[in-house]
């Protein structure tokens, strides 16, 4: 698989920073195309490159990309303070800054990828594979092309579509609309979720994923009626439940945690373990990216450590510091209960008061969550040894909140005894989050019973009390609760906005999208954190309404110098825009070679 994934490099100007020449691919090379691309077997290892692509989101070493989603939206922050820390979007995030590196690395994985699905669109046709083969080799093609242009235009804005293989330095790319990219890849989903799969292995994508994408494309381009009637495929076909019933296994380890109580494990519980998530039995699967401990290709990730707050520097009333990571094993144990985290994901008021509302919910049980009001000085040379944190002592805001449990806080097989990684796999598409983008379907069509009752199902598997009506902030809201730390959270509110402004909906606007967003707006709802411009290290927390979209990076637009790639507005450069393509057959504007 790595020789796929690093080997099959085709020149294209958005791979990476460095130049495009050296990208250029070697014909001699035993792995280039033209050797390992002639059969259904070729494509189907460049399939597999395609699936272990999605896993890079949530399978980083360090510095898991998916804060990105998270941090630069409304319920999260990235606590750690080092001064080339994102906290200040104003004076970090631009079209040279270094701070904010999810920008360029989601960037130059979507367009490997999107490289990636070129190659098999392009040449499958000329091989010789049946018409069904054909069919579905492209359809999964166009799946991970569309998955990863539905993250781009949502996280970028415009950006240049590419829709076949470049096998030469191509220093000519030029910007095409959000609108045409969006209506493009719905096109290419319904071809594909004709062709793709029922049944497939784990890790791969089959028709139920097809229609899920598909159902978020129909809502970019709010197309509702369309959106509810894709979702509704998987909802009711029959093979796909929400788990309501305890499955699967516990790891042992687990059993054996003071802070757990092992009469309190429930299906949040079950759902949310590295080892269920992919079996048969769960049926509220869809699409799980594969991640096992020894595997070739699998890796320790950093989910807990970047999730996790610095407990373990905590002082006390003596402003003397009374934890320690040195307990693995022994004491109060809490170095391997809860990880050794580094704060780079601290949540907002808003979500920690979520729990509140309802005692019943079990997405914060015992178990499943952990508790501002149970974290203790673990020291045991402290004189506060084994009494809670005193919440006057504890003044870094990495330090200190809660953290959903069951979701972020794994067993590390390798034997470290800070227990701040370990492999997984990992959620991308689960039926629960279906529900919720049918609500908002119907919620867009102003049926309120409809979009109350698909939330309802959702928290209904939860034991929450049931909700009377929803509307827009209320679906997100439990999205934030249901879907934290799993789905792309900025891609989603992003995507709303973007609904918003093309409806004209209360007062937003496209042409006004930079100054006047509902992204921003529920931003400063929700986030306490850039309302009040908390200071944290060297830099404020503080975000304007154009940071709706992300900069494209400058090595980018200047490498492309034959051509013309638009700056997302608001940023540096974005002064010299053209207007963009709006077909995605059309390369370049017309009246040029």
């Amino acid at each position: 698989m790595k020789n796929y994934k690093y080997l099959l490099i085709i020149a294209i100007l958005m791979v990476s920073g460095c130049s495009i020449d050296r990208l250029e691919p070697d014909p001699l090379s035993f792995f280039s195309p033209e050797n390992t691309l002639i059969d259904k077997a070729g494509m189907d290892g460049l399939i597999v490159t395609l699936n272990s692509s999605l896993r890079e989101e949530k399978g980083q070493n360090d510095g898991n990309l998916l804060l990105g989603e998270w941090n630069y939206s409304d319920f999260t922050v990235n606590g750690a303070p080092p001064g080339d820390v994102l906290h200040n979007f104003e004076l970090q995030m631009t079209p040279n800054s270094t701070e904010d590196n999810e920008c360029i690395v989601y960037w130059n994985l979507a367009f490997r990828s999107i490289k990636n699905a070129n190659v098999i669109i392009s040449r499958a046709p000329e091989i010789e594979l049946t018409a069904s083969e054909l069919n579905e080799v492209m359809a999964k093609a166009l799946f991970h092309r569309s998955y990863w242009y539905y993250r781009l235009v949502h996280q970028f804005g415009d950006v240049p579509f590419v829709a076949e293989e470049v096998t030469s330095p191509k220093l000519d790319f030029y910007t095409h609309s959000r609108e045409a990219v969006l209506q493009r890849i719905t096109k290419d989903m319904e071809f594909a979720v004709q062709y793709l799969p029922v049944d497939v292995q784990p890790g791969d994508v089959n028709q139920a994923a097809g229609s899920f994408l598909l159902t978020k494309c129909y809502l970019s381009i709010r197309e509702f009626d369309k959106a509810i009637a894709e979702a509704s495929k998987v909802i009711n076909d029959g093979k796909y439940a929400l788990m309501t019933e305890r499955f699967g296994t516990t790891e042992p380890e687990f059993l054996t945690f003071s802070f757990l109580d092992s009469n309190d494990f429930d299906v949040l519980w079950d759902l949310h373990q590295k080892n269920n998530k992919s079996l048969a039995e769960n049926t509220e699967k869809i699409l799980v990216s594969q991640n096992q401990f020894n595997t070739i290709g699998s890796q320790n990730t950093a989910k807990s450590r970047d999730t996790s707050p610095t407990w373990w520097q905590a002082r006390d009333p003596n402003g003397t510091r009374a934890c320690t990571d040195l307990d693995y094993g022994k004491g109060l144990n809490m170095i391997q209960q809860l990880g050794r985290g580094v704060g780079r994901m601290v949540p907002s008021q808003y979500f920690r008061d979520m729990r509140w509302e309802d005692p019943d919910d079990l997405r914060y049980s015992h178990n499943n969550w952990f508790g501002m009001e149970r974290y203790v000085y673990n020291d045991p040379s402290s004189a506060y040894y084994g009494q809670p944190f005193d919440p006057a002592s504890v003044t870094d805001i990495r330090q200190w909140y809660p953290i959903a449990y069951n979701k972020l806080i794994y067993i590390d097989e390798s034997g470290n005894n800070q227990a701040d990684r370990s492999t997984s796999d990992e959620y991308i598409y689960r039926l629960a989050e279906l529900y919720l983008l049918r609500a908002e379907a119907y919620w867009w069509k102003g049926d309120i019973p409809r979009a109350t009752a698909d939330v309802n199902v959702v928290r209904a598997r939860a034991q929450a009390s049931l909700v009377d009506a929803v509307d827009l902030d209320y679906i997100f809201d439990e999205r934030a609760r249901e879907l934290y730390f799993e789905s792309p959270r900025k891609t989603e509110l992003t995507r709303v906005a973007y609904i918003m402004a093309s409806l004209n909906r209360d007062g937003y606007t496209l042409e006004n999208m930079t100054t006047n967003n509902w992204f921003y707006d529920r931003v400063m709802r929700r986030n306490h954190f850039y309302v009040e411009e908390i200071l944290q290290g060297a830099n404020i927390y503080r975000m304007l309404p154009y940071h709706v979209y992300w900069p494209i990076k400058e090595v980018h637009i200047r490498e492309n110098s034959l051509g013309h790639l638009n700056q997302t507005p608001g940023y540096p450069g974005s002064e010299t825009n053209i207007l963009p393509l709006t077909d995605t057959e059309q390369d370049k504007p017309d009246g040029m070679d």
